[in-house]
């Protein structure tokens, strides 16, 4: 009866532990949206300083939970964020027109980053 009792006990705080990664990471990405959200609204009215005030806000959240991001996320995909960030900043600093592509790689990276990370037949099989 003891193993059971310990066995269910070690379930619940994996699912425990599941739901509190999906939340985290949930919370981490939305502050990123809402960075590039900003961003994107100062570069659509070309005031690129405050779109890169706004941008490196999000890589700045990004940074600051890069311990705990390189402990749950996929590294290469990690990588293709970082290289996201930095493609955008680039064209913003030019002040090109290219921008909103780039900044729609890396909300797909982002997107992509944080649906993988949820349980669905997709990610189990």
């Amino acid at each position: 009866m003891k193993r059971e009792f310990w066995a269910a006990l070690l379930l619940l705080l994996l699912a425990a532990g599941s739901l509190w990664h999906l939340h985290t990471a949930d919370q981490l990405t939305a502050r990123v949206e809402d960075s590039l959200d900003r961003a994107e609204q100062a570069a659509r009215q070309e005031d690129y300083e405050a779109a890169l005030a706004a941008l490196r806000e999000g890589r700045q959240v990004w940074q600051a939970s890069s311990v705990y991001a390189q402990v749950f996320f996929r590294h290469p995909d990690l990588d293709s964020l970082q290289e996201a960030f930095a493609a955008l900043e680039q064209l913003l600093r030019q002040e090109d027109r290219a921008w909103p592509a780039a900044l729609e790689l890396l909300r797909y990276h982002l997107q992509t980053l944080i649906r993988m990370e949820h349980v669905s037949p997709g990610t189990v099989f």
